[in-house]
């Protein structure tokens, strides 16, 4: 569909340009400016016009950081004040970190940057794919470059296609509006048969639009329950660095432990310069990174700048009063045993066969109890939604019996067959219920293939 809309746009600008009188002035003057042109050429109030149309646009007006960061790039830019524009002065200014602090430690600019670049590109092929002007703001740089944007040719008098004699089969010349409003049929009617085509394929294609759409309601109600502007955002990936000191010492650790941080004084150990190492890092694994991208992703569409916190540094009273989502299972990430209560799935450790196991404390009809994980070719993943623990807000759990695992739950939540899912335990665009859900995975190398539900539950 975005193909054939995208050829409507071209024919809309077609007619649009024969039968502009600015333009035609411009064309026969010889006074049209060439593609390219550098932005001091350009007249400030044409790119200032642009950028207000940019600002007003569907892609930008839910994005308030996004608007503030390309509204002062720019307004720096056309002050001459080019040059003082850096990453710590954004980072000050629009996204009010303290003044001097490390832009090595937050990348907030950088990232931001990214997702203007991608929200500008995806204007000007959307919305803004008949803009004259261009704005890019070149990768490395944080300075808004206006480029002219190619037209489409316009036809000369001596076209053949257009001269007098193949109009009217005599040697008299068209008069100069008469050659515009043949030209102006002429993209009519190619118009007419874009739209015709654009019709049969929508037709085509509407029970399975109209079935997506529905299900996008959901989606978008799940993710705004989750990034809610009115409440802080935790996400907390895996502490992997106590996976390997649960390993070394032969039992998990518990909450309680893991708060009052007594793990890390096994005076057994203390002396060992692999577990004085392993107690000082924070490490955490690519998959839970990947998820916590994914998330950024997703907060960025809601304007909610989520935290990201290392288990290890987080506390009791912040986790209360926020919405969050917990990243593991309980070895990886003790927080999650806070919510034991509201769910039936748990993942946990059999240290007697070394193996993970997914436990189903509730087990439905050609459900099972316990589903122990085949290291080699298949693993479990488990993503639960919950209450938040002071009941004002929501917690997403997604736990693996391996990176595999993991990965499946990450994948899973950002696919279509979530917005299915959604639609079938009954959520819609006002409400979605709480459930739990086991999915299974191949697990190809510490990778996920191809994950598939296996049980889900309904949770009050």
């Amino acid at each position: 569909m975005r193909a054939y809309l995208a050829h409507i746009n071209v024919f809309h600008g077609l007619i649009a340009v024969f039968h502009s009188e600015p333009i035609r002035k411009q064309y026969y003057l010889g006074m049209e400016e060439r593609v390219g042109a550098p932005s001091w050429m350009l007249d400030q109030a044409e790119q200032r016009e642009l950028v207000t149309r940019i600002l007003a646009s569907e892609l930008f007006r839910k994005s308030g950081r996004l608007s503030a960061f390309l509204k002062f790039i720019c307004e720096e830019q056309w002050k001459g004040h080019a040059d003082a524009v850096n990453e710590q002065r954004i980072g000050t200014i629009v996204f009010q970190r303290a003044p001097g602090y490390h832009v090595g430690d937050d990348s907030i600019v950088r990232s931001q940057a990214r997702f203007l670049r991608q929200r500008l590109e995806e204007y000007f092929n959307t919305v803004g794919a008949q803009e004259s002007l261009v704005l890019l703001i070149p990768k490395g740089s944080y300075h808004p470059s206006f480029e002219r944007q190619a037209r489409h040719s316009i036809p000369s008098s001596t076209s053949p296609a257009l001269s007098g004699q193949s109009v009217t089969g005599t040697n008299d010349t068209l008069s100069g509006a008469r050659r515009f409003r043949v030209a102006g049929i002429i993209a009519a009617a190619l118009l007419l048969l874009f739209l015709l085509a654009a019709v049969a394929f929508y037709w085509k294609q509407n029970a399975q639009q109209a079935a997506q759409n529905a299900g996008d309601t959901s989606v978008n109600r799940f993710w705004s329950s989750i990034f809610d502007p009115h409440r802080p955002v935790l996400i907390v990936p895996a502490d992997s660095s106590l996976v390997l000191m649960e390993e070394l010492n032969g039992h998990s650790v518990s909450l309680s432990t893991y708060i009052n941080k007594n793990y890390l004084k096994d005076s057994s150990r203390e002396s060992s310069k692999m577990w004085e190492y392993i107690a000082a890092s924070q490490y955490t694994n690519m998959a839970d990174l990947n998820l916590v991208a994914r998330l950024e992703r997703v907060s960025q569409a809601a304007n909610v700048q989520p935290d990201i916190r290392y288990a290890r540094d987080l506390n009791l009273k912040e986790l209360k009063d926020s919405n969050s989502v917990l990243i593991g299972g309980s070895m990886a990430n003790p927080w999650v045993a806070l919510f034991s209560t509201a769910v039936h799935f748990d993942i946990d450790y059999d240290w007697t066969i070394r193996h993970d196991f997914v436990r189903n404390r509730a087990p439905g009809e050609h459900e099972q109890a316990l589903y122990v994980e085949n290291q080699t070719s298949q693993s479990y993943g488990v993503v639960a939604y919950v209450p938040s623990l002071d009941g004002q807000g929501h917690t997403l759990l997604v736990e693996g019996t391996s990176k595999a695992g993991t990965e499946a739950g990450a994948e899973f939540l950002t696919s279509s067959a979530f917005a299915s899912f959604l639609k079938e335990i009954g959520a819609d665009a006002t409400h979605v219920p709480n459930f739990e859900l086991l999915l299974s995975t191949q697990n190809l190398g510490g990778d996920s293939h191809h994950p598939v539900i296996i049980c889900w539950h309904k949770l009050r």
